[in-house]
């Protein structure tokens, strides 16, 4: 494997440096142990390696969401089984130049938001500052307490044509990756264990403890136990998986901002029981969507009043707001001289060359090279693009310098490096792709000084020659070594680990909102198999002589099912019975008609994904189980035979999931609000299918096939013949799915359940014994308990229809509802969520 990686770089005249050999096919130190074991394992082991290192990923839920992309949400995180390595000498280095490139730019953030003597002494042009929309003058003369005022702080890295790593990019608003770099050592270390070992490579959890550690120190409300939450854009950023992950992990409370609300100056987080304060703000959002007040008013990620009570010290947001003016491009090019002037050094490590073209001559400079320059805004965001100038026409290239004269201060040329090349596993065998380094860089509060983690996130392009490695664009991730022990300036005291106490973690309305949602879009989707089930069984068994409006049995089946997915017209329609398979197809496969098996499907596992930092390990490999499922039936279900097998692949999974609801989660609010989900929906579709399949007498083989396929529906029939041991009756059929309190298909049962779920839940504290709530629900229970069940079984004469037994469910049904909307506006309301209770329709008269 090795040699050939060797001879197609000698003999083909690659045109990069590379990162494992020399042009001459030497291999460096730092990468010979690697080289040999990838010759001893061979292509066909080192093939069963990267499988292993992506399944390890996907049992772990790592994924990423692509913008734009309607079948981008939640891909598989993909993972170069091949890292980026360095040396420790080299390494040296880069850490060096890394901590003094955060110095200074957290002394050019104090200063831009304090003094501005830079721009006062004309080291920093003021254009390209105030033109900046990073630069939020709402900051101005608000810091921290200390001297670092920039936090976090990453950079992605190359190595250039002379062999020295120069930084492409700054990012320092809310730099991301941190997370996956966690995942990508840990999939690697599950699967080459014994390579870690050999070659030393440094851990990298220090960075995370330095992180938490600084946020503690930082924050001066609760300093002994503060309440730290990560503000998050919500399921469809692209980064959401890190965000659960790194909450999660760490300990810190995931919120959106809806989640969040400003008053008396705190900042509070809305949870089931009330607000909590919150001290410390981790934010993912881009700082101009932070609060919709006083920056971006269309903003729904924010925080109305965020920007007056950081201004008031309640709370410490991270990084702080306005830091996104460092990511301005248009800076490298003054770095050196500022660097000179602030530290009095050099520049370790360089920019990429940059002209900023508010200036006369880099203008010029740019107009004349622009065809092997690259443009950029100097504020990144969508709608700025870069452009590569040899990619353009003519025509384009003039469109381009008209738009660039306008507003020259918005644009900076810069040079299009020429990075190097790694080894990467690329069609069963090592190629050299070309590849960018991420770093990660934290405050240190106790040392006062910044601190590196030893390793990053690097990427490299799937395609030879290319240079885009985003994952937006198809990059693949890569696990970053650091070989060595680090070099120690000597024997340093050791510090006592202090001993914080265990803060007990919350629970937002949203997510409780969402739980309770999971656990009723959960039951839906299992009551809607169970019956769909039935219906393709009695379709396919029919008499193809016999209308299916003659058919008793099939057409109160798919009545009912209509009934329980709120499909209406549906099956009431005489012309969708006529032909009834397109409508049974798109009710298993269409994720876009409401109600149907799909929508639910996918609706449950969106608010899965949504409250993924709540959910175990194993039940994230359940749920990526259901979604394979579920891709599958979308794409390839066409015929009433697929849909039928696909139903029996989907039933075994969602049963997966309810064991792993009932034996892995602990019995904390998080799984009480999933079940008064599930049960509330499983009473309501219980008294739907009975009335829809039990409100008319037919024939007495008709009818014996309906209590059938009742109980089958409800998992009874096997417990109804021990029972009883007779024939099926409607009283002993009803007193089974109603009365019998140790049967977990029984009204009354499920009833009970909510009712115990909802006495963990906190009340409102006016003394009363029974919330509003848990009053509809008595209701409820005595009804059923109180109920003449020989009444309820007995048919009206003149029209064979049990009018007492539809009525008694249709009361049971509203008291469910009820119910329901007390739980949303006693736990839920203030989230302004657009989820609402979607009621079953009632069956039509047959």
């Amino acid at each position: 494997m090795i040699d050939s990686y060797l001879i197609e770089k000698m003999f083909n005249n690659a045109p990069f440096l590379d990162e494992m050999a020399t042009d001459q096919g030497k291999i460096y130190p730092h990468w010979e142990r690697l080289a040999k074991y990838y010759d001893q394992i061979g292509r066909e082991r080192m093939g069963q390696f990267h499988e292993e290192v992506g399944r390890q990923l996907r049992e772990n839920g790592v994924t990423y969401n692509v913008y734009g992309d309607p079948n981008g949400m939640n891909r598989p995180w993909i993972l170069d089984p091949v890292p980026m390595v360095f040396s420790s000498d080299e390494w040296e280095g880069i850490e060096k130049g890394l901590v003094q490139r955060t110095n200074l730019l957290n002394l050019v953030l104090s200063d831009l938001y304090g003094d501005q003597s830079l721009i006062k002494e004309g080291l920093i042009p003021f254009e390209l500052v105030y033109n900046h929309k990073g630069f939020l003058r709402q900051a101005h003369n608000i810091k921290l307490d200390g001297d670092q005022q920039l936090i976090q702080y990453s950079s992605d890295l190359a190595r250039g044509p002379d062999g020295k790593m120069w930084v492409l990019h700054d990012r320092t608003d809310a730099p991301s990756g941190a997370g996956y770099t966690f995942e990508n050592r840990a999939a690697m270390t599950r699967v080459f264990p014994e390579l870690i070992r050999e070659n030393h490579v440094r851990k990298i959890t220090s960075y995370y403890q330095t992180f938490k550690n600084t946020l503690s120190n930082l924050t001066t409300n609760n300093k002994e136990n503060p309440r730290i939450a990560l503000l998050s854009p919500g399921p469809t950023n692209e980064t959401f998986f890190e965000h659960a992950y790194i909450s999660s992990f760490m300990g810190f409370t995931l919120a959106f901002g809806e989640d969040l609300t400003v008053s008396d100056g705190y900042v509070w987080l809305k949870t089931i029981k009330g607000l909590e304060k919150v001290d410390v703000l981790i934010r993912r959002v881009d700082d101009v969507f932070c609060d919709p007040l006083e920056f971006r008013s269309d903003s729904h990620l924010g925080v109305v009043g965020l920007m007056e009570a950081v201004r008031q010290k309640k709370v410490l947001v991270i990084n702080p707001l306005g830091s996104r003016v460092l990511e301005n491009p248009g800076l490298m090019a003054f770095l050196p001289k500022l660097c000179r002037h602030l530290l009095g050094e050099d520049l370790e490590i360089p920019s990429v060359a940059t002209w900023w073209c508010g200036q006369p001559l880099e203008l010029s400079y740019v107009f004349e090279n622009i065809e092997s320059l690259v443009i950029r805004n100097i504020y990144r965001g969508t709608n700025n693009k870069s452009v590569f100038g040899g990619s353009l026409s003519k025509a384009e290239l003039d469109l381009l310098k008209r738009e660039i004269r306008r507003n020259p201060y918005l644009f900076v040329g810069q040079e299009m490096v020429e990075f190097s090349t790694t080894p990467a596993w690329i069609n069963n065998s090592l190629e050299a792709r070309n590849a960018v380094f991420r770093s990660y860089v934290v405050a240190d509060s106790e040392n006062k000084d910044y601190k590196v983690m030893p390793g990053g996130l690097s990427r490299s392009s799937p395609e030879k020659g290319a240079f885009l490695v985003s994952n937006q664009t198809g990059g693949i991730s890569k696990d970053t070594w650091v070989l060595g022990k680090p070099k120690e300036a000597g024997a340093l005291p050791v510090k006592a680990i202090s001993i914080q106490p265990l803060v007990r973690n919350v629970l937002p309305s949203r997510t409780g909102e969402r739980l309770f949602w999971l656990g009723r879009y959960l039951e839906r989707s299992a009551y809607t198999v169970r019956l769909m089930r039935m219906a393709l069984l009695s379709y396919n068994e029919a008499d193809e002589d016999i209308h299916i409006q003659e058919n008793p049995v099939l057409n109160t089946l798919l009545q009912t099912l209509t009934a329980v997915t709120g499909t209406f017209p549906g099956f009431s329609e005489k012309s969708i019975l006529k032909n009834p398979e397109p409508e049974l197809i798109a009710l298993v496969r269409d994720v876009e008609k409401s109600g149907s098996l799909a929508y639910s499907i996918q609706s449950f596992l969106g608010n899965a994904y949504a409250v993924r930092d709540r959910l175990s390990l194993d039940t994230w490999r359940i749920l990526d189980s259901i979604s394979e499922e579920l891709n599958k039936m979308r794409l390839s279900v066409t015929t009433i035979q697929q849909a039928y097998h696909s139903l029996d692949s989907m039933i075994v999974k969602l049963m997966a999931f309810y064991g792993l609801n009932i034996d892995n989660m602990t019995r904390e609010p998080t799984w009480h609000l999933l079940n008064i989900g599930r049960f509330i929906e499983s009473a309501v579709n219980n008294c739907t299918i009975l009335r829809g399949m039990l409100s008319k007498s037919f024939d007495q083989e008709s009818n014996k096939e309906l209590m059938e396929d009742t109980l089958r529906c409800n998992e009874s029939l096997v417990t109804y013949r021990y029972r009883y041991r007779s024939n099926l009756e409607m009283n002993g059929v009803l007193s089974l799915l109603m009365l019998h309190e140790d049967n977990p298909r029984a009204l009354i049962y499920q009833l009970l359940e909510i009712d115990q779920h909802l006495r963990t839940l906190p009340n409102d504290g006016d003394g009363e014994l029974f919330g509003a709530e848990r009053k509809k629900l008595l209701e409820a229970i005595t009804k059923i308990r109180l109920c003449d069940i020989d009444r309820l079984a007995e048919a009206e004469p003149a029209t064979r229809e049990f009018l007492a037994l539809t009525a008694f469910l249709d009361e049971i049904v509203d008291l469910l509802h009820e119910t329901s909307d007390v739980v949303y506006e006693k736990y839920f309301s203030h989230t302004g969520s657009s989820y609402r209770m979607m009621r079953t329709a009632v069956i039509p008269e047959i």
